[in-house]
């Protein structure tokens, strides 16, 4: 999935909690870093968990962690100066869920700013929140939602051991690059 985005272009992840979204980006966050690649990670909501990254396969050597307090606008900005410093090649902005969205509306020129800071790098630049945000001025926008969930235990299912998540390509300003169409969905599995 991270060779689909397109590179100086802001792309958006959207979906609820247990969705999928979060595990995406980290997925994605883990393979730029495997690469060899520097990753800059922008926590507005202070919810990244490292573990769990390194758990993903992320490598925390090649990983700048920029935790936000909660505060949007400063969110934001540190994505936007980021995506405009040399050396990253992949920047994340990750909204968290719904309480700090629905906290302080954004501004649609905050998106704007971030597709232009995008413009100017060679980073992928994206921005994962529970539903949509950045509008038009994002070129590809993945929308993932929670299919099914998968349990262990006897004599009752007591653990999660995975769920089956489907994406769904809503906008893509990108040339296509293979089989699938905007509003076409795949399934994604998750195994724990």
């Amino acid at each position: 999935m991270l060779d689909a985005l397109p590179a100086g272009q802001l792309s958006e992840i959207v979906g609820p909690r247990s969705s999928g979204s979060s595990s995406l980006l980290l997925a994605m966050v883990a393979r730029a870093t495997a690469s060899g690649r520097q990753v800059a990670f922008v926590d507005g909501a202070d919810e990244f968990d490292p573990a769990s990254a390194v758990a993903a396969g992320a490598d925390l050597s090649k990983l700048l962690w920029v935790k936000c307090g909660g505060r949007l606008r400063t969110a934001f900005s540190a994505a936007d100066l980021l995506a405009r410093c040399p050396g990253f090649a992949f920047v994340a902005l990750d909204l968290g869920e719904l309480p700090l969205v629905c906290r302080e509306p954004i501004p649609p020129p905050l998106c704007v700013r971030l597709g232009r800071a995008a413009e100017q790098s060679d980073a992928i630049l994206v921005l994962r929140a529970p539903h949509r945000v950045a509008g038009s001025a994002a070129a590809a926008a993945v929308s993932l939602r929670r299919r099914r969930s998968r349990w262990n235990g006897r004599p009752h299912p007591t653990r999660l051991a995975g769920l089956t998540s489907e994406a769904r390509i809503l906008r893509s300003r990108a040339p296509r690059a293979g089989p699938r169409a905007e509003g076409e969905g795949i399934e994604i599995e998750w195994r724990l």
